[in-house]
């Protein structure tokens, strides 16, 4: 199976700042950009025998394009937006910042993949790990108290491995690794 899934978005943010008491050039800054992006995937499954339990297991890649414009969004104060962490639900995001004061700018692609074992008898998910990175085709010139643009080339890389143990319990861990060395973390 496949899927390919484009979406073109608009996103409009309008603030009215007269009420707050103080001195601001603009009182109503306004900012309006297009969000694109493209999500597709594939799935590839084969059936697996271990002792006498039947098993799928699948095999699933994922591409996922975002294009936003970089804007000047320096006349827009921060009242609650920051960086989010990043993470595996991080790579099929559309924004990297949490909150509304910023929209950052993005031309990337996320790249993951996924394998599944499947009980067939239940349906149930027994393992389920996923491997994936951001590769960057510009800096990031979108931040957060003009801080200087994010250069890096590729995001660290994310695995994530989650497996039942037994009958309503289950295990999940994630790592991220930073592969020019820079940071390590685990969770």
């Amino acid at each position: 199976a496949a899927f390919v899934t484009p979406r073109l978005a608009l996103h409009h943010t309008r603030y009215d700042l007269n009420a707050n008491g103080t001195s601001i050039v603009d009182s109503s800054p306004t900012r309006t950009l297009p969000v694109t992006s493209i999500d597709s995937g594939l799935f590839f499954e084969r059936e697996l025998n271990f002792s006498s339990s039947r098993y799928t297991q699948t095999l699933e890649p994922r591409a996922f394009y975002l294009y936003i414009p970089e804007r000047n969004q320096s006349n827009i104060p921060l009242f609650d937006t920051g960086l989010r962490t990043f993470s595996m639900g991080q790579l099929f995001s559309y924004d990297r910042f949490s909150g509304v004061d910023r929209i950052g700018d993005a031309n990337q692609l996320s790249l993951a993949l996924t394998s599944r074992i499947i009980d067939q008898k239940t349906g149930r998910e027994k393992v389920h790990l996923t491997l994936g990175q951001i590769r960057y085709f510009s800096n990031r010139k979108v931040t957060l108290n003009n801080t200087a643009a994010e250069t890096q080339s590729d995001s660290d890389i994310v695995a994530e491995i989650a497996a039942e143990i037994a009958q309503n319990w289950s295990t999940r861990g994630e790592i991220q690794w930073d592969p020019q060395g820079v940071a390590n973390n685990m969770s």
